[in-house]
């Protein structure tokens, strides 16, 4: 085999609770994640020697920097392969947009080059080799929705949400997590509601689940970019139901129920230059789904 084309999807929060600071500087967190049809295409093409990244988009770094880069790394070191690879992506979820894009691609990079160069190794193997390069590439890895603890690493499976129609906007900044993070209070705050609607999404009470969607990073997002805030209360006006920041920002969903609104909802922010875009939830994650 000497190339393949993988599908890199998004994710949504849509529970995101910090539960305090750790020790080693990372924050534990309790989220629930669902995976998106807005995808990125990441293609890799075997090399004797050496890591090439091509990317269109100038906001993604073509170098070393490149989560890609250090996936491919990690995992050409790892199995002790003397060869290399040619990665190029093309993206359409938002950079540094709270939808786990760089750690979704950098997931599909280690599926890659294990199809690529016929390792055959487990899906657990290569969530471990993630986990090494971020929070959130494990959760890349898992068949639908998940439960997520620790700083991210601590992913458990759920039933995938019945497919939802969203409304994604981005208003077209970036944000740091980092900054984010930094700004937070906390309240004194327990995983008590997140259990509960894990309990929700596991027995298909899908409605009742998203009435309960809630992200403690959204207050701080808010209150520091008004566009965001600005972007959220024009998806409630829309008729979107719940609206909610996902991750650290600055990426909004909002959840619709049916087709035509939403992409009539979608259409109608495109017009006034806000990039946006309607798609579901996906029942079941397309990188797992590549096979040689």
């Amino acid at each position: 085999m000497k190339q393949v084309t993988l599908t890199s999807p998004s994710k949504i929060n849509l529970f995101l609770e910090v539960l305090g600071r750790r020790d080693d500087g990372y924050h534990e967190i309790c989220s629930i994640v669902a995976l998106t049809e807005l995808c990125d295409t990441i293609i890799l093409e075997r090399r004797t020697s050496g890591i090439t990244i091509r990317v269109r988009d100038p906001k993604v770094p073509s170098g070393p920097d490149n989560l890609c880069h250090r996936a491919a790394d990690l995992l050409l070191r790892h199995s002790g392969i003397h060869g290399g690879v040619s990665i190029r992506i093309e993206k359409h979820i938002p950079v540094a947009g709270g939808m786990g894009g760089g750690s979704s691609n950098a997931a599909a990079t280690l599926w890659g080059l294990n199809l690529l160069y016929d390792l055959g190794w487990p899906r657990e193997e290569l969530t471990s080799l993630g986990s090494e390069l971020g929070s959130d590439v494990p959760l890349f890895f898992c068949r639908g929705a998940a439960f997520i603890r620790g700083r991210g690493e601590r992913v458990e499976e759920l039933a995938a949400l019945t497919p939802r129609w969203l409304v994604i906007a981005n208003p077209g900044m970036e944000i740091s997590t980092a900054s984010v993070y930094r700004r937070l209070r906390l309240p004194l705050t327990s995983e008590k509601a997140g259990f509960t609607m894990r309990g929700l999404v596991e027995s298909g009470q899908v409605e009742a689940a998203l009435s309960h969607c809630f992200n403690r990073l959204e207050d701080v997002v808010l209150e520091a970019y008004p566009p965001v805030a600005n972007l959220k209360q024009r998806l409630l006006l829309l008729g979107a139901s719940p609206v909610l920041v996902s991750g650290s920002g600055p990426t909004v969903f909002g959840v619709m129920r049916e087709a035509k609104a939403a992409k009539r909802v979608a259409s109608s922010l495109v017009e006034s230059g806000i990039a946006a875009v309607a798609c579901r939830t996906l029942e079941k994650n397309p990188l797992l789904t590549t096979e040689r």
